[in-house]
């Protein structure tokens, strides 16, 4: 990586990711938006293993 057609094709692949991970994204957001409305979002969460809690 490092030339000018390297950074492209990377930046390529990654915007097809983006757009290819999008609706699950926007569903996400939908669902946190909608807890966040009925007051059903968990104020104090517990990390979970994974990040070290």
């Amino acid at each position: 990586m490092g030339t000018h057609d390297d950074i492209t094709a990377f930046l390529n692949d990654l915007d097809i990711k983006l757009k290819k991970e999008m609706p699950r994204i926007r569903r996400e957001i939908k669902v946190y938006e909608e807890k966040l409305k009925e007051g059903r979002l968990t104020l104090n969460p517990r990390p979970s293993p994974q990040f070290g809690g």
